[in-house]
């Protein structure tokens, strides 16, 4: 009587990936089915809809070496797929070693990107 309530509730909230606990202290014969159902769902609702929300978006982390010449490029296109850039160093040859870190669903777009402003000379770590 009260998975299915709970679930309901969770997806009237349109989340995903949620831990929702409901503890009955009283119920059971009184309540009956039906009544275990409504107190159930209502509870679930009540407690997601004054929880806080945190939107979880996947990232990936592109490690690279990359001639200088290309790095205003790199960074545009960081930017141009909203991601940021970190870790800046350079190495004893002069290149640039940088970690970009975007969403998942634009990393493999990214990378093709970054291998062709960098005429493939792009090595990824």
């Amino acid at each position: 009587t009260a998975g299915q309530p709970i679930l309901n509730a969770i997806k009237s909230e349109e989340l995903s990936d949620t831990l929702c606990i409901v503890v009955r202290y009283f119920g059971g014969i009184k309540l009956g089915a039906g009544g275990l159902i409504r107190a159930y769902g209502s509870a679930a609702r009540a407690v997601l809809r004054s929880a806080p929300t945190v939107v979880h978006i996947p990232t990936v982390r592109l490690r690279l070496v990359i001639n200088t010449q290309y790095s205003g490029s790199v960074y545009a296109l960081a930017a141009r797929f909203n991601g940021v850039t970190s870790g800046e160093t350079y190495n004893d040859r002069g290149e640039l070693e940088v970690v970009i870190t975007c969403e998942e669903e634009k990393g493999n777009s990214l990378r093709e990107e970054i291998v062709d402003a960098t005429r493939g000379s792009v090595v990824f770590l």
